[in-house]
């Protein structure tokens, strides 16, 4: 963990409300409504309460997350986090007891755009399952 001067915190008592962006550590421990980015790692303590769509390299969770999370490395649910939104990242951790409510895509390529991933079932659209085109029922 980074030194306590390296740090940002959003203390137990307070509520904020907005965006912030942080280098290396930014922990809440109380109450933020808004927009987070970061190139550190978002901690969000146990009884905290965060409303907000976050983009930083790794988010950890033991309270509350209401938005999205996207994270270039890693999401770790512990047994007391609890997400409610979709989540991209390239790995993810998620420990018995946490709870998660939302869509994710989790993988080395989980951020690129739809459009860039290769196409499923040989690139051929409707049909059944595999790629096989649909037959005609027979007469």
């Amino acid at each position: 963990m980074a030194e306590s001067g390296d740090t940002t915190v959003v203390g137990a008592d307070s509520h904020f409300k907005g965006e912030l962006s942080f280098e290396r550590v930014a922990k809440i421990n109380g109450k933020f409504d808004g927009k987070i980015t970061g190139k550190g790692e978002l901690q969000v303590s146990q009884n905290a309460q965060c409303k907000a769509d976050v983009d930083a390299a790794g988010v950890m969770v033991d309270g509350l997350v209401e938005g999205n999370l996207n994270a270039k490395d890693t999401v770790k649910l512990n047994g007391s986090g609890v997400v409610r939104g979709d989540i991209t990242a390239a790995k993810m951790v998620m420990t018995e007891g946490a709870s998660f409510h939302g869509m994710c895509a989790v993988g080395p390529d989980s951020g690129r755009p739809a459009s860039s991933a290769p196409a499923q079932g040989g690139g051929q659209s409707g049909g059944q399952p595999g790629g096989q085109p649909a037959q005609p029922p027979k007469k």
